[in-house]
């Protein structure tokens, strides 16, 4: 039988090397109210189509699993992140928490208001639903409005933890191995410098070309979408009519024109799909994307830069450069998130800072003396535990051993009595025997000893 096939191309095998140092993500909701709540349920979902491809999407939660439950299997599947959304029983608010796995930090987040992502495709006038190749790759990380000075001041420090948290729940990109062509959505993380809020939001980048009109465009794109259908040439008399567009007064009603002009860059295509960036001319600053606009001006939501192809580095001839016209979509969720706190550990643990609740220097002594004092006697509990756990297990152990010393002493007597009564029936059958034969010479001792030759004396006599 022939050998099966395997292809290297496609299905290249994955270094698990690789794989452990990636940080893997575990979307979950927590509590009895978050459970119940089936709105709160899609967010957690387009949470986690966010965080593909490194997250567990099929994930199915029960209401009997606690976070412990999630923590402890963390380990062995190499969760490095835990999002967590819980619904207050009271209140109803809805909180977000993001873990670091095993030893923390947490931070906690209010949400103030989310969308889901259908809400946002409502109002969109063409919005985009991801496919399975758009989440092949993680998203690309944009953070705006974080303060990085190198100042040691309380709330640049606890920024530096925020952005710190939120730059690791991504593998980092490799400008060398990294190709533009699989980089297919944006995760953005504003913060409002005013009222501090912190906007989450989530895009697709939508590249298209510029300045080509309707059939050019079926045209270069027939190579890479064989399934497309070609121009109609019925009523072309040449094909320049066709590139051209002669018969429609060339790139008026057909072309895209009505794309924003700073939306627009310059792209030189290669075969390899790899672009190089000119060294010579500096690139220039990347303007913020208003994010108090409505849903639907998303023509205004376009990121910007002007990329042109530094042919003469290599020695090659000059690649005339295309323009291309770059669109972010927005495809959900949106949250708005403000700072609550930051403790240590997961979920439990000393309160590193708090947003809302201002503690003196005496005041923190005194937690500090508490949480020292409640420290030393969960230490002490542990160890009457442990002491009881050993005591317990010695005396099990001195239970089993007496028990395998009675079953021994009692094998050994069975044995014992058993070489005793093959003794005794060895000894009663000897016995028996004996007296059968001094039963025999008592029946036989009256007859005489000559009655063989007076047996037949008379009828010798007569004969």
């Amino acid at each position: 039988m022939a050998k099966r096939r395997t292809k290297k191309r496609t299905h290249v095998p994955v270094d698990q090397e690789l794989l452990k140092g990636i940080p893997k993500s575990m979307v979950i909701r927590v509590g009895q109210t978050s459970m119940a709540n089936h709105s709160l349920n899609q967010l957690v979902k387009d949470f986690r189509q966010i965080m593909q491809p490194y997250t567990a999407i099929k994930l199915k939660e029960r209401k009997s699993n606690k976070l412990k439950d999630f923590v402890i299997m963390c380990g062995p599947l190499d969760v490095s992140h835990l999002f967590i959304f819980t619904q207050s029983e009271k209140t109803g608010n809805v909180s977000l928490k993001v873990a670091r796995t095993p030893k923390g930090p947490t931070i906690t987040f209010n949400v103030l208001d989310y969308s889901l992502g259908k809400d946002i495709k409502k109002f969109l006038k063409r919005p985009k639903s991801l496919n399975k190749e758009d989440v092949l790759n993680p998203p690309l990380l944009v953070l705006n409005g974080f303060n990085t000075k190198g100042t040691e001041s309380d709330d640049e420090n606890v920024e530096k933890i925020i952005i710190s948290m939120f730059q690791n729940i991504f593998p980092p990109l490799n400008p060398h191995k990294t190709q533009l062509n699989s980089i297919k959505r944006v995760l953005m993380l504003h913060k409002d410098s005013k009222t501090k809020e912190i906007s989450l939001r989530h895009y697709f980048i939508d590249v298209k070309d510029v300045e080509l009109s309707r059939n050019l465009k079926k045209l270069y794109n027939a190579k890479s979408h064989l399934n497309k259908t070609l121009p109609n040439l019925h009523r072309k008399k040449d094909i320049s009519s066709l590139i051209l567009d002669h018969d429609l007064n060339a790139y008026t009603s057909e072309s895209e024109m009505e794309d924003d002009e700073d939306a627009i860059v310059k792209i030189a295509e290669q075969n390899d799909n790899k672009i190089n960036v000119s060294k010579q001319q500096p690139l220039p600053k990347k303007p913020t994307l208003d994010l108090e606009t409505g849903l639907e001006k998303e023509e205004e939501e376009d990121e910007n830069m002007e990329i042109e192809d530094d042919s003469n580095t290599n020695n090659t001839p000059d690649i005339a450069p295309r323009k291309k016209a770059i669109r972010l979509t927005e495809v959900g969720p949106r949250l708005n998130l403000r700072l609550v706190k930051i403790e240590e550990g997961i979920c439990s643990g000393k309160i590193l800072h708090h947003e809302f609740v201002r503690k003196t220097d005496d005041e923190v002594r005194l937690l500090e003396k508490k949480h020292a004092a409640k420290m030393r006697l969960k230490e002490q509990r542990r160890k009457e535990q442990e002491a009881n756990i050993s005591k317990k297990k010695a005396t099990k152990d001195a239970k089993k051993q007496r028990k395998l010393e009675r079953r021994k002493a009692r094998k050994a007597q069975e044995e014992k009595e058993q070489e005793n009564g093959e003794e005794n029936a060895s000894g009663q059958s000897d016995s028996d025997s004996d007296s059968d034969s001094d039963s025999d010479n008592d029946h036989y001792s009256d007859v005489p000893e000559d009655i063989d030759s007076d047996l037949f004396s008379e009828v010798e006599d007569a004969m």
